[in-house]
């Protein structure tokens, strides 16, 4: 079995299930340890998004990209479609 690390602990629900969400959609298995006891008892601890130990690098590097701002990505599809 893999070794699980932590690689962030998050206060806000949302904010949590969202870089799951992304760490997921680049194909890193991903999950939320305290999220049933957060539902429980909102308050009780930060969640942790935990990884295996071999996507842990490219899991923090992920969540480190803020990726393309609006502005962004609206300036890249006008350049394509000259």
């Amino acid at each position: 079995m893999a070794d699980i690390v932590t690689i962030a602990r998050f206060t806000e629900p949302l904010e949590a299930d969202m870089a799951r969400l992304r760490l997921q959609s680049a194909g890193i298995d991903a999950f939320l340890s305290g999220e049933n006891a957060g539902i429980m008892e909102p308050g009780l601890g930060p969640l942790q998004l935990q990884v295996s130990a071999e996507d842990a690098e490219d899991a923090r590097a992920i969540l480190a990209d803020p990726g393309l701002k609006p502005d962004d990505a609206l300036e890249e599809n006008s350049a394509t479609e000259l």
